[in-house]
């Protein structure tokens, strides 16, 4: 695995972005299918009578105001190739009125261990500058449309690379009812594009311009120049005004004070524009984590005075020389994040350190310091904000850890796919735990469709339930429960491929309330049915979990729900990287014993699958 393999285009190949328009248009089930898939998942979390109302919801439903609504959706579908995309923005996130941090951003470490560079402080300044022109590699190939894109089944099945679109240059804008989504970034077809970057440190932000006057990319030489200076600032002046913090309240009070700061002086609103518009963003954090575990949690409660919460993507370098990304999640998904790292570790195991020798006759990139216009309101409500995000620094508990007893090999041995092998014992483990079972939302990649994002598939289903029953039962034999697993296995493998077609349920759904809700058409006997709910209908989902994919880096979100937990891995050749999260007001959850709870039950169907297929020898 190489980076030229990966990302760079072989000639005569399509652009990045040639697949786009030509992708299918996301299809809309009809409402009968919707139904039934819909009746199927809630079957393993109600009793007889609970699923006899639910059914009889369901038949009033689809006869009555479902059918009206599934009338006026087709005709929203039938002049759009994606019918749910503009309201996945508005209704799904932009709605929201809580903080970013720590509640809605996406967040992982940037690791450089793992191609054996050294996290140390001394190594800080120089790796960030690796670190950061490489990120601008990334934005180049992208503006010049010279990433490979995803593409399986020998190009058979292409996917869409529009999302890269959204990862520079890209804020989540605060409104009072609604946010909204500023992208400035341009593929150089369509234009001139921002190639500016922000740095901020220690409540004060500064700005410079990653392109030389014949459009060539800044040196890293040159860019090691600028955070030396920009570092000495911050260790030798005094703290800055703080502004950034603002952007970490909940979302109408921001809009308010985005208004206010704007409304003061024409000063702030083009220095919001240079912040928002910036190719990247690079925030220096005072704090010094230790380990993965603790990089992930000042992801989203360190220094809240110097992130830019409603950036779409933001590199953290921390004091001791190690690095992690955060990213709105409204603007793109988890994919992109670990495309871009994956790149980055690859770009710097692959090329030659710089000679920094060369740094003291590099050219002086101009740099300047960002301020904006303060009223006696908006100093009130920097530090009204300091305290209320004080308060809620922690929570959000995360876990980083990885089993290493096998990985996708191992389980590949066992003819059995290495997502759905995690999902079920995923499964198994919150039952262990909890003893009962979990409504369960697994991400679906919906990219090759146009414009395609998500759907959910419903991963707790009657074959997962009825393995999780024998499997905790002490009388069922060892090939009793190997069979129940490789059904439950075999079966979430089926549904996956299923939900990637199309053929999910809670995208529908949406599609149904949405529809309902701009109509002003009551729809609450359906929706407000407890088996919907109980099943993670409408954001209830216990257990919210995604595969990053095949490679070390592996990120976060916050749980769903209160009581829930937000579970993340990828899966390599002999290793399973896992990431909990949990909220610390749950009087019910605990991430860190959830981790151990899962890490037993690989190795107990490890155990039970080697006994099975030694017996047969």
């Amino acid at each position: 695995m190489n980076r030229a393999s990966i990302y760079f285009l072989n000639e005569g190949e399509p652009n990045t972005y040639d697949f786009d328009e030509t992708l299918p248009p996301l299809p809309l089930p009809e409402l009968h299918d919707t139904l039934v898939r819909y009746y199927e998942s809630i079957k393993p979390f109600g009793s007889p009578s609970e699923l006899a109302n639910s059914m009889n919801v369901i038949e009033t439903f689809e006869s009555g105001v479902g059918a009206e609504l599934q009338e006026k959706l087709v005709k929203h579908a039938a002049t759009r190739k994606n019918w749910v995309d503009e309201w996945w923005d508005k209704y799904a996130y932009h709605m929201l009125r809580l903080p970013l941090n720590p509640y809605i951003v996406m967040a992982m470490p940037v690791k450089l261990e793992v191609i054996n560079i050294p996290e140390t402080p001394a190594l800080l300044l120089k790796n960030l500058s690796r670190l950061m022109y490489h990120t601008l590699e990334f934005w180049d190939l992208a503006r010049k449309a010279l990433i490979k894109p995803l593409s399986s089944n020998g190009g058979t099945v292409k996917y869409s690379s529009a999302l890269y679109k959204r990862f520079f240059s890209t804020t989540r804008a605060p409104g009072t009812e609604y946010d909204y989504i500023k992208n400035f970034f341009k593929t150089v077809k369509e234009g001139p594009t921002p190639s500016h970057a922000v740095i901020s440190g220690k409540g004060r932000i500064f700005v410079f311009d990653c392109l030389h006057t014949d459009g060539t990319l800044i040196t890293p030489q040159e860019i090691l120049i600028v955070l030396q200076r920009v570092r000495t600032i911050l260790d030798y002046e005094p703290i800055g005004d703080c502004v950034p913090i603002l952007t970490h309240g909940d979302r109408t009070t921001w809009a308010n004070n985005y208004l206010r700061l704007q409304e003061i002086s024409e000063k702030n609103r083009e220095t919001i524009r240079i912040i928002e518009s910036s190719s990247i963003v690079i925030a220096f954090d005072e704090n010094e984590p230790q380990s993965y575990e603790e990089i992930s949690l000042f992801c989203v409660n360190g220094d809240y005075h110097s992130k830019w919460g409603d950036r779409s993507s933001t590199i953290i370098a921390y004091k001791n020389g190690r690095f992690a990304c955060v990213g709105e999640h409204s603007a793109y998904d988890g994919t992109i994040s670990v495309s871009y790292a994956l790149f980055v570790q690859l770009s710097m195991y692959e090329t030659p350190e710089p000679d920094w020798s060369s740094t003291d006759t590099s050219k002086v990139v101009a740099l300047k310091e960002l301020k904006f216009d303060l009223d006696v309101e908006l100093q009130k409500e920097i530090e009204r904000t300091k305290v209320e995000c004080d308060r809620r620094r922690n929570d959000v508990i995360v876990t980083h850890d990885s089993f290493n007893e096998y990985g996708k090999d191992v389980i590949k041995t066992w003819n059995l796919h290495p997502d759905s092998f995690v999902q079920v014992i995923m499964q198994l483990a919150y039952a262990e735990l909890h003893k009962e079972i979990a409504s369960t939302y697994e991400t679906a990649l919906m990219r090759h469709f146009y414009n395609g994002r998500t759907e959910t598939l419903r991963s707790c289903s009657s074959e997962v339930y009825k393995f999780i029953q024998i499997a905790r039962e002490s009388k069922s034999s060892t090939s009793e429960i190997v069979t129940s697993f490789r059904n439950a296995v075999n079966h979430h493998n089926h549904m996956m491929n299923e939900a990637r077609k199309g053929h999910g349920v809670d995208r529908h759904l949406f599609g149904l309330w949405c529809i309902a809700h701009e109509n002003q058409i009551d729809v609450a006997e359906f929706f407000d049915d407890p088996l919907y709910i109980k099943s993670g209908g409408g954001g209830n989902f216990i257990l919210s979990t995604s595969t990053l994919g095949y490679s070390t880096n592996v990120g976060f979100v916050a749980p769903m729900t209160l009581d829930g937990y937000g579970v993340f891995y990828t899966i390599t050749s002999d290793t399973i990287y896992i990431q909990i999260t949990a909220f610390r007001d749950s009087i019910k959850t605990s991430a860190h014993k959830f981790n151990e709870t899962f890490q037993r039950q690989f190795l107990k169907i490890k155990r039970i699958m080697e006994a099975v297929n030694n017996s047969k020898l």
